[in-house]
């Protein structure tokens, strides 16, 4: 539950407009906050059907681009000759879990979901963009799955390589004394290593190609929960700014700046 609380962005905006709801300054940032909302609201409310349906449209155009992707990357893109075995399993694994993706964003198709998304704007534009955010967490949760298996497979395939080539030279580390120590290898043992390094070599471009996309299409998704961020949490940097600038260029202290409020 802790955790819960401190992940989510709603939580901690409600928690923070609580907290400094008595000053007056920022009270006037929280009705900005909510006008903007009601306008919003008033222009967006009554075409519910078409933006829910409009929004189903764009999460089956987002899995269709998906699969799309794969398939590109399947097919050799840009001339590259990606390892054949390994290019199917990565392709078939992401496929797969795109399809659970899609199974499980089906589940949260239901009208009074969105009626209650769409109704949090009552309470304010950065109430809303926090709920959107928080959502956009399990809406863009396979992005962010892809980058962590593809980061996770080439780091791998890296490391074994790293490791491989300091034994095919008669070199290993020693964590004890945090130094490469030289060994000796039979000729099976020298054989073995060598294979395993070729087999590695040929390998991680493809794995690397999956690692580029991927982490291209997360820093997509970072960008745009990083502009939802902002209208989130825009009450709370528009006063942090007043409070700098006040106490920068008039010396006047923050705690001055409560008494303005009505509970003074």
């Amino acid at each position: 539950m802790n955790w819960i609380t401190e992940k989510s962005v709603l939580i901690r905006t409600v928690e923070a407009k609580l907290l400094l709801m008595r000053t007056f300054s920022f009270t006037r940032l929280l009705a900005l906050d909510v006008a903007i909302s009601l306008y919003i609201w008033n222009v967006w409310a009554p075409d519910w059907n078409d933006n829910v349906d409009s929004f189903w449209k764009q999460t089956s155009h987002v899995a269709d681009n998906l699969n799309g992707t794969i398939n590109w990357l399947r097919d050799n893109p840009a001339g590259l000759k990606l390892n054949t075995p390994v290019n199917e399993t990565l392709a078939w694994f992401f496929s797969y879990h795109i399809y659970l993706w899609t199974t499980f964003i089906g589940f949260l198709r239901y009208d009074v979901f969105y009626r209650y998304v769409t109704n949090s704007l009552v309470f304010g534009l950065s109430t809303f963009s926090s709920m959107i955010y928080d959502l956009s967490q399990i809406f863009f949760l396979h992005f962010n799955c892809f980058d962590a298996y593809a980061t996770k497979l080439c780091y791998l395939c890296y490391y074994t390589l790293t490791v491989l080539w300091s034994l095919v030279r008669g070199k290993k580390h020693n964590p004890l004394r945090e130094r490469m120590d030289t060994i000796t290898l039979d000729t099976r043992q020298q054989f073995l290593a060598t294979s395993l390094f070729v087999i590695l070599l040929f390998i991680l471009p493809t794995v690397f190609v999956y690692f580029v996309v991927f982490r291209s299409l997360r820093l997509a998704v970072s960008a745009i929960q990083t502009v939802i961020y902002f209208f989130a949490t825009w009450p709370f940097q528009i006063f942090a700014l007043q409070k700098y600038l006040v106490r920068k260029y008039s010396g006047k202290p923050i705690a001055e700046e409560t008494s303005d409020s009505p509970a003074t």
